[in-house]
């Protein structure tokens, strides 16, 4: 059955690309703009991964993971980070919980790779977890 993927990106661009990429390699996938969206849509819906990116305006990714970890503990979470990694954030996102982050700067056959590793290698762990 395949993965159902909450992309949360606010450049259209990123967010649309994630998006078709997907959806084009059969992940059912639903794209939002803010942290809020993100937030809101995980209260109504059921995801089995989150991609979301690191900064964001408003609610930033590092409190939309925050959210996750407290009210959907089970769902993995890729983070997406721009250009110039900032080691801080990848740390602080690492320390709440995120299966590992993704540059946007990577050729998309890497993206897609590196997605589905992190996405496999959570969900065997949480398989061994029960």
């Amino acid at each position: 059955m395949p993965y159902k993927v909450l992309v949360v990106d606010d450049e259209n661009e990123v967010r649309s690309l994630l998006d078709d990429l997907l959806n084009r390699e059969g992940y059912r996938s639903k794209a939002c703009a803010t942290g809020e969206a993100a937030i809101e849509l995980l209260k109504k819906e059921k995801f089995d991964v989150v991609l979301l990116d690191i900064k964001l305006a408003g609610t930033n990714g590092l409190e939309v993971l925050k959210n996750i970890r407290e009210h959907h503990k089970e769902i993995p979470v890729v983070m997406i980070t721009g250009f110039g990694y900032d080691e801080d954030l990848i740390a602080k996102s690492k320390q709440l919980g995120c299966c590992g982050y993704i540059g946007k700067n990577m050729p998309v056959s890497q993206i897609l790779s590196t997605f589905k590793h992190l996405v496999k290698k959570a969900k065997e762990k949480e398989h061994h977890a029960k």
